[in-house]
């Protein structure tokens, strides 16, 4: 007897059944597969560029919460506008921090003890 992969058919049952002939939920449906791609996208940047939650809403006028909502696909906001300043934040983040310390000399970042 040939086994079924039964999560794979529960899927497709369920997409047949009431997403394959309803235009608003095959809309909504890609919609949140846009916001999911989205969320990945900015948690791979931010961690990517060493940012906190706290420093990437700093840097883009959002609250600490309403980043963490986009990167869980969870943000009820206006997508658009939030991307817009995720991405001035990332740019900002970027100018302010990371090229000035790659532009730091051996003499810049090294700790060395007083003298007397």
């Amino acid at each position: 007897m040939e086994e079924k992969k039964r999560s794979s058919d529960a899927v497709e049952w369920m997409y047949n059944r009431y997403i394959k002939d309803d235009p608003e939920a095959q809309a909504f449906l890609q919609e949140l597969r846009v916001h999911a791609d989205l969320a990945g996208q900015i948690y791979a940047i931010r961690t990517r560029l060493r940012m906190t939650s706290e420093d990437l809403a700093e840097f883009s006028g959002l609250t600490a919460e309403a980043v963490e909502d986009l990167e869980e696909s969870d943000y009820d906001g206006d997508w658009d506008e939030a991307i817009d300043r995720i991405n001035a934040a990332f740019r900002t983040w970027f100018q302010t921090v990371i090229l000035p310390a790659a532009q730091m000399t051996e003499a810049e970042y090294s700790v060395k003890a007083a003298t007397a």
